[in-house]
């Protein structure tokens, strides 16, 4: 019971925490601001978690931990499995549109967080951690790719794996460019952000589906 307590109000100071880097972000929010809000001590979130930056570590690790049971979920729909390789790999990228727009604050976060680590060294325990959830959902996206390679839908050769990072890479960006920095310039305006999405899926599913010309993909 002590346990389920403490693992409860751990949930709880890492969900404060979140919703305050969202709101003021990472450099302007203060363990005073998440006691605020939290209604906890400064020295109860201490005992929690010993620094910041465990802290932050937590929120970006409990995010792609939702994001990766969300994928695994969907995974075992039996309608999921029914579908093509090709067809696996939009279903895997619809759903990661609606996380954006169930989770976009979170979105931001991710972009200060990788500033973040770019520019300190964070215990290699978090990050091996954080990696883990990160990537959570690769087996299931590599697992479509290599159907999609079986079953004829995805014609394009280049190895599941430099297939698996090009596609997360270029989507992860795209939404938290829009999420961070999304309406900087009155250009950003011109085009809506749903469509922007959406037309960026059909152009990463046609790739796919394109069979590589004769020419080497390094040069």
């Amino acid at each position: 019971m002590k346990d389920s307590k403490q693992q409860e109000r751990r949930g709880k100071l890492a969900e404060c925490a979140a919703a305050c880097f969202c709101a003021k972000g990472i450099a302007d929010t203060a363990i005073a601001d998440i006691a605020e809000a939290s209604g906890y001590g400064e020295a109860t979130i201490y005992r929690y978690f010993s620094n910041k930056e465990n802290l932050i570590m937590e929120c970006g690790i409990n995010f792609w931990k939702m994001a990766g049971e969300a994928f695994e979920a969907l995974a075992r729909e039996g309608s999921y499995r029914e579908k093509t390789g090709i067809g696996q790999v939009e279903a895997l990228l619809v759903l990661t549109q609606e996380i954006f727009e169930k989770h976009r604050s979170m979105f931001r976060f991710l972009h200060e967080l990788d500033g973040y680590l770019a520019s300190r060294r964070v215990e290699s325990g978090l990050l091996s951690e954080y990696e883990a959830q990160v990537d959570r959902a690769k087996p299931l996206l590599c697992e479509a790719i290599e159907k999609g390679k079986r079953d004829g839908t995805i014609q394009c050769t280049a190895h599941t794996q430099e297939l698996y990072y090009t596609l997360t890479h270029t989507v992860l960006s795209l939404l938290q460019k829009m999420a961070g920095f999304g309406n900087l310039l009155p250009g950003d305006r011109l085009v809506e952000e749903g469509c922007r999405i959406r037309l960026l899926r059909r152009l990463l599913l046609a790739g796919l589906r394109e069979k590589d010309p004769g020419t080497d993909l390094e040069a």
